[in-house]
C-alpha cells in the first residue's frame, strides 16, 4: 500500500474517531441534562462554522480580485504597445 493511502485511512479513522467522540459528548450531556453547557457549545460551534465560512470567502474574494488586477495591467500594458507600434508605423 502506498504511503499517501495509508495517511489518507489514517486521517479517515482519526475524523470517525472525532466525530463519535463528539456525539458521545452530547449524548453525556443529555443525559446529565446539561442543556445549558449544550447551549454554549452549539453557539461556539456555530460561531466557528461562520467563521470558516467567513475566511473562506475572504480568500476566494482575494483571488478573485488578485486575478482581476493581473488582467487590468495586462490590458494596459498591451494598450501602450499598440499605441507605440502605431505611432512608429
Amino acid at each position: 500500500m502506498r504511503r499517501e493511502n495509508k495517511i489518507t485511512i489514517q486521517r479517515r479513522r482519526v475524523r470517525k474517531l472525532f466525530w463519535l467522540f463528539a456525539a458521545a459528548a452530547v449524548c453525556a450531556l443529555l443525559f446529565e441534562e446539561q442543556a445549558a453547557v449544550l447551549y454554549v457549545v452549539s453557539t461556539l460551534a456555530t460561531c466557528g462554522l461562520l467563521i470558516v465560512a467567513a475566511i473562506s470567502k475572504l480568500e476566494a474574494r482575494d483571488a478573485e480580485m488578485q486575478t482581476a488586477a493581473i488582467r487590468a495591467d495586462h490590458m494596459s500594458t498591451n494598450s501602450r504597445d499598440f499605441r507605440g507600434k502605431r505611432r512608429a508605423a
